[in-house]
């Protein structure tokens, strides 16, 4: 018989906010004291989140209302299902009832936890012309004459205006005074009693409440607001930059004041920092849904100098042909795949040729080309339609911001302000110099403008808590399940024999899927494996016009192609350099006649359009008529770039839906209409956050009720580390000196790596750490209702966790939960296993 000593791991839980990894808790949990030979530290989040922000962003450019009207249309089931969700049996399978707040699941559990408290608020795609002389805001042209206004700068504030009449929803909320502008529903039931709320009077549901016209409903008026939305707005859509700029730049400019001809920004916008207090709660999962037609156009007037903002000008200031400066000839270098940020436009040699004007090789490097001269592009190859495809290719520059930015203000505790994103001569350096606490990730927002905006107060929201989701420019045939092909989980969503057409959109993408989306690194020009569709282009995307790498080709020329070619965009068509080819195509329900005065400037067929001998547009007696018959997405390509990026927390769906009409006059429901499939995709995501976390495996319990772990807090505000104040009456206590003194040498080890000093973030040593009282129900019967959970203690005076399996959870065989008001605000939670000597027989004997 044979003894040895191994290293176990006991579990020991660590307090920080609702973030999630199982991490060590996937290894053999061991009976025993802990020691302190070894610790693991992780976040863990272990309560449910019955708080969401949804923050839509619409693109109000042209032809993108008959997008609008899908979406409206799409609202109630994305309502309906978050405070009503399906109901499954214990495997998991859809039964035929739904949650109800008065019944609960008459067969089986909510598919997860309802939703109890909701805000929806919708920002637009304009942002006027950021110093340009387009899209100006201080002439908001009524189009038609005397109906609509153009709504050229929404300024990323919170739009309010509802139907053709664009009438203010006066039951849009303001929870703080002055701020608003969004919809809010929380049900007087017990889990939103006692928080100092006062029930809207706006409900869910209602009659008619999928209907622009049931004021009073949730629904009703979310659908208004889209309706509100229009399609008039500017058309160099900024559909990140309006998100970003209400959820996260810590200090919005109120304006852009042109000096000269460098921009500079003025003020603070006091608008959206109300707004942002008021509409973003600190502890709810945030989704940011983009619903556009194409790719963002957007200039960071900073740029070159504070000269960015004339990429969003008429005309070129000192231009020898009113267009832009041309890149250098290296610009047109190819791409090296193994090196795309260090060759082709992103090589050392590629610039804009204003910049090198005393070069002895000057003529050699920007040659004139058609009826372009000294630098300067032919006016023909400087439509403004088209002014970002390509930048840096085209012009040796790029204005706009990377798509990193977006992603970190999604994913990142700290972010840059104004000041630092930009060095001396505009370049963005923002992702090295994020000196500002994210206000995504704080709590206590401030309101007013002269306030320190960017030394804020981290609150518990995690990265796992915050969604990116593009209802966007890219082919449905790419996103959807194959006919009996399993994904990488095994399961087959499409029967065999279906049609391709037919079948369901994918929940989650495959790396072979977007590699047929974005190639490997488009947002530097290697296209390699990407699908010709998603390929941004003025010229026809046949064999011969694509950059390498590029997976297939169109066999559907102009000029000689039917308009039904193509089975996902129609056909390539002669854009004139004045536009960009189809993504998709799709019927519309109900053709468009454009000479509507309603549809000024805003049908794709009209003749102020560069779309009127498209496909778009109906025949008769072989001429293109004024008739629109589809609508049209180009490739959104920095929305599916920010998407990927986000991992599990980004998804995609397509513009161009897979039915334009539901089947059978909806009845049963037919999944695959309109925005259906978005919609779904997009909640079957969000319900892993809107669940508790459940633990991968049960915890051994001792004899009374307790089981071998700790949870520590770390509490905000100043305090010491290793030697903290912990108040009992809040059930606090401090841990063992030898688990402080490891727990905290770990947390200032990772403090000094992420920056010290120079980061946001406060220093650990200076924070409180406290353990939090373990409930049981032989110690505390009074913290546990019926059904065994102690997130709502009956006693009303509980404060702790508790570890609970069964039938106190809904979807989890076993979790950790937190008692109502047990962890403060702004407090973090984190996992930490501490390792124990475990004594093992390897013969099976006695030891």
């Amino acid at each position: 018989m044979i003894r040895r000593t191994v290293r176990g791991l006991a579990v020991v839980a660590v307090a920080a906010g609702p973030s999630v990894m199982s991490g060590c808790l996937m290894r053999p949990i061991a009976q025993g004291n802990p020691t302190t030979l070894e610790t693991v530290s992780l976040p863990i989040r272990t309560e449910s989140v019955d708080k969401l922000d949804l923050l839509f962003m619409i693109d109000n450019s042209a032809s993108m209302g008959d997008k609008q009207t899908l979406l409206a249309q799409a609202v109630p089931d994305m309502i309906n299902r978050l405070v009503s969700p399906n109901c499954v049996d214990d495997a998991g399978n859809l039964t035929d009832a739904v949650y109800s707040a008065m019944t609960g699941c008459v067969i089986g559990k909510p598919e997860f936890p309802p939703v109890h408290d909701l805000h929806i608020g919708v920002v637009t795609s304009s942002l006027g012309a950021r110093g340009g002389d387009r899209c100006d805001a201080t002439v908001d042209t009524p189009v038609p004459p005397g109906k609509l206004n153009a709504h050229n700068d929404d300024r990323g504030e919170l739009v309010n205006r509802s139907g053709d009449g664009e009438v203010p929803l006066t039951d849009a909320q303001s929870m703080s005074g002055g701020g608003g502008n969004f919809l809010a529903w929380f049900p007087p039931i017990q889990v939103n009693m006692g928080q100092g709320k006062t029930p809207p009077d706006v409900t869910a549901l209602g009659p008619n409440a999928g209907s622009a016209n049931a004021p009073n409903t949730l629904i009703g008026d979310f659908t208004a607001l889209v309706a509100g939305v229009h399609e008039h707005g500017c058309g160099f859509e900024a559909q990140n930059e309006a998100w970003y700029r209400f959820l996260v730049q810590p200090d919005p400019f109120d304006s852009i004041q042109i000096k000269g001809q460098s921009a500079q920004l003025s003020g603070i916008d006091s608008v959206i920092l109300r707004e942002r207090a008021d509409f973003l709660r600190p502890d709810s999962l945030v989704a940011v849904i983009v619903v556009t037609d194409e790719n963002e156009e957007v200039a960071s007037p900073l740029a070159l100098g504070g000269q960015g903002w004339v990429f969003e000008n008429s005309t070129f200031p000192g231009s020898a042909t009113m267009a832009a400066p041309e890149g250098t000839i290296e610009c047109k270098e190819p791409v090296d795949p193994a090196h795309p940020t260090t060759t082709g436009p992103y090589g050392p040699n590629c610039t804009t040729c204003a910049f090198v004007k005393n070069d002895p090789n000057f003529k050699t490097r920007c040659p004139d080309v058609g009826a372009g001269k000294q630098g300067y592009l032919d006016p023909s190859d400087d439509a403004l339609n088209v002014r970002f495809w390509n930048q840096k290719q085209r012009f040796g520059v790029f204005v706009g911001y990377p798509t990193s930015r977006y992603v970190r203000g999604l994913t990142s505790l700290s972010v840059p302000d104004s000041a630092h994103e930009t060095d001396k001569t505009g370049n963005y350096v923002g992702d090295a110099q994020p000196n500002c606490v994210n206000p995504l990730f704080a709590t206590n927002l401030p309101t007013d403008p002269t306030a320190d905006l960017c030394a804020l107060q981290r609150g518990p929201r995690t990265r796992d808590l915050v969604y990116y989701a593009a209802i966007a420019g890219v082919p449905h045939q790419l996103l959807q399940a194959k006919p009996g092909v399993a994904d990488d989980k095994g399961v087959v969503a499409c029967s065999p024999g279906t049609a391709a057409g037919e079948c369901p959109q994918k929940d989650a993408l495959s790396d072979p899927d977007w590699k047929l989306i974005l190639g490997n690194d488009p947002e530097h020009y290697d296209f390699t494996g990407a699908d010709f569709h998603m390929i941004e282009s003025t010229q026809p995307r046949t064999p011969g016009n694509l950059p390498p790498g590029v997976v297939n080709a169109s066999h559907c020329p102009p000029g000689s192609s039917a308009d039904t070619c193509d089975p996902i965009n129609g056909r390539e068509w002669d854009t004139k350099k004045e536009d960009l080819q189809f993504a998709c195509v799709f019927d519309l329900p109900a053709p468009k006649e454009c000479t509507d005065p309603k549809f000024t400037a805003a049908c794709d067929c009209g003749s102020e359009s560069f779309n009127t001998q498209t496909q778009l547009c109906q025949q008769s007696g072989g001429q293109y008529t004024t008739k629109q018959i589809r609508g049209k997405a180009y490739p959104s390509v920095r929305e599916m770039i920010i998407a990927h990026a986000m991992g599990t927390q980004g998804l995609v769906s397509s513009l161009c839906p897979i039915h334009v009409q539901p089947a059978n006059g909806d009845n049963p429901r037919d999944p695959l209409y309109g925005y259906r499939p978005a919609i779904n995709t997009i909640i079957n995501r969000l319900k892993v956050s809107l669940g508790p976390q459940c633990l991968p495996q049960k915890l051994p319990q001792q004899g009374d009720g307790t089981v071998p772990c700790l949870i520590l807090l770390t509490l905000p505000g100043p305090g010491s580390c290793k030697n903290p104040s912990c108040d009992a009456s809040h059930g606090f206590s401090a841990p063992s000196q030898d688990i402080l003194n490891r727990f905290c040498d770990a947390q200032e080890k990772a403090w000094m790596a992420g920056g010290g000093t120079n980061s946001p973030d406060p220093d650990p040593a200076g924070q409180s750490v406290c353990a939090l009282d373990q409930l049981t129900t032989d110690a505390t019967p009074g913290a546990f209702d019926g059904a065994g959970s102690c997130e709502d203690p009956p006693d009303g005076k509980s404060l702790g966790w508790c570890y609970v399996q069964g039938g106190a959870m809904q979807q989890c065989p076993q979790a950790i939960l937190f008692t109502n008001g047990a962890r403060p605000n702004g407090s973090i939670v984190h996992l930490q296993c501490i390792e124990q000597a475990v004594t093992v027989v390897e013969d099976g004997g006695a030891p």
